[in-house]
């Protein structure tokens, strides 16, 4: 029996994603016949690939050295292959933390299905740490968020820092001039629960200067959060980007402060396993949707 393409992109996928129905669901196939082309890869080559278990799968010593091989050999085909087909097809499993969707993901999912029309998107909002944990566990294969993984099998790419701003409504408070962190810490503070970035940025912000605000709120959407500040309800460190319509009609205030809010830097991850060109590429494509839609600079 002799080996077959489309058996080394079946293991290629179980391999990534630790498990036969992702691989399944990504291939958009049906599990037994995802299960039938592991069970010839693994008669042909003459030894098992996997070690199956409750949680998944996972590559024995062998099926890690095959693995490199399958990769050498899609990539070589990806090559043969890329003045006439598709270079991206299936699903694809995009993450986004939601500045970035409620800022510029829809120009960037558009420019994606341009690019790609045969892509079928599975979009995911979440706060950065989450995502995180999705794309280094095989559940996500791009991410834009602001926490980078650092994991050796994962590639963050910077896309820009996301200006930051404390905001409150309109008139809520009538000093003028800057606000130090001892001033804001008397007010009720509303931000996204740990273990965010945002969260980690307004703590630190009354850190710097050895303040410990009492009333802290979290909530765990940035669209509901900017709605509790135009109420009057607390006060907020959110991104410029998706507060520039309320500050330009007027409902809310851009607060002076004695101490900067520094920007958070916003990130492309995707694993490096395989050919990561074509996730190079969608990441300038992210980046460039969010630089025009003003979230990052």
């Amino acid at each position: 029996m002799k080996l077959s393409l489309s058996q080394i992109e079946t293991f290629y996928w179980v391999a990534r994603l630790k498990s036969l129905h992702a691989a399944s669901r990504q291939q958009h196939l049906a599990q037994p016949t995802v299960s039938a082309r592991i069970h010839e890869l693994e008669s042909t080559v003459g030894y098992k690939l996997f070690e199956r278990h409750a949680q998944g799968t996972e590559l024995t010593p062998r099926g890690l050295a095959f693995l490199k091989k399958a990769e050498t050999l899609l990539d070589l085909a990806d090559n043969i292959l890329a003045d006439d087909a598709m270079p991206l097809r299936g699903l694809l499993r995009i993450g986004s933390n939601e500045s970035a969707a409620l800022a510029g993901l829809g120009a960037f999912l558009a420019t994606l299905g341009e690019r790609y029309p045969e892509l079928n998107v599975e979009l995911t909002v979440d706060v950065g740490s989450m995502l995180r944990s999705r794309i280094t566990a095989g559940g996500l294969d791009f991410a834009i968020l602001t926490n980078p993984s650092e994991h050796p099998q994962v590639r963050d790419v910077l896309l820009g820092d996301s200006d930051m701003c404390w905001v409150s409504a309109k008139g809520k408070l009538k000093q003028r001039e800057p606000h130090s962190p001892a001033d804001l810490a008397r007010l009720p503070i509303l931000s996204v629960p740990a273990p965010s970035s945002l969260h980690a940025l307004t703590m630190g912000w009354f850190a710097s200067s050895r303040v410990s605000p009492p009333n802290i709120n979290t909530c765990n959407s940035l669209a509901v959060t900017l709605q509790m500040v135009v109420s009057g309800i607390a006060i907020a460190i959110l991104p410029r980007a998706i507060v520039q319509r309320e500050l330009d009609d007027g409902t809310i205030d851009l607060l002076a402060v004695t101490r900067p809010v520094p920007p958070l830097p916003i990130y492309a991850s995707f694993p490096v396993m395989g050919d990561t060109k074509v996730f190079e590429d969608i990441a300038e494509m992210a980046g460039t949707a969010l630089l025009a839609s003003g979230l990052t600079r």
